[in-house]
């Protein structure tokens, strides 16, 4: 009896370098992701508003001075989404006086600097996370294409390409989506390593 209550406790608490499930309950990681990744999703909506205007991240659908300010705009958000991770999933999740929305932005800071390995292997699980998020946009995007030639360009008024902002949106809502997920796996995982801090 005792033999499996420590075998469940060392998969709970780990050793910061695997992925940790957790016991079945509401400190695990399944329904602490779950918690931070919907609130990832209210806390991300400026990057959401941008995403849904093509003019300011599609060439073929505005200048290259709004791609480049669009562009610049959304590498800002995504850093930002990544930083504040942490303070989201304490929002969502708190976990004692350790890991709340004051706490958990200096907690992550000591983190990196006492368990340098374990938060780059994090790090790296939210980069791969988010180069998939930006895949399945894509596939998305091949599914039901936003964009095609304009059969009527040369026409007075007709633009060089089409756009579907409905398959645009699906395209966007998909990268969202996925994203937030990757923003919400981050700050599940550092949470993880409060504990063992």
């Amino acid at each position: 009896m005792t033999g499996k209550v420590d075998g469940r406790d060392r998969l709970h608490r780990g050793t910061g370098g695997g992925i940790e499930v957790g016991p079945a309950s509401e400190d695990g990681l399944v329904p602490v992701l779950s918690r931070v990744s919907v609130a990832s999703l209210v806390a991300n909506l400026p990057m959401l508003a941008l995403l849904l205007v093509p003019q300011l991240l599609r060439s073929r659908a505005g200048s290259e001075t709004l791609l480049f300010v669009g562009s610049t705009l959304y590498c800002a958000l995504i850093v930002a989404a990544l930083a504040t991770a942490p303070i989201v999933s304490a929002w969502a999740a708190p976990k004692g006086e350790h890991w709340t929305t004051r706490t958990a932005f200096r907690a992550t800071c000591r983190i990196r600097r006492t368990q340098g390995k374990a938060f780059w292997q994090r790090f790296g699980e939210w980069f791969l996370l988010f180069v998939l998020a930006q895949a399945a946009g894509f596939f998305v995007a091949w599914l039901v294409p936003y964009v095609w030639d304009n059969p009527a360009f040369g026409a007075p008024g007709e633009p060089r390409w089409v756009l579907s902002y409905r398959n645009y949106a699906a395209h966007v809502f998909t990268i969202y989506l996925f994203s937030c997920l990757s923003f919400g796996w981050f700050g599940a995982r550092v949470r993880q390593l409060s504990s063992e801090h």
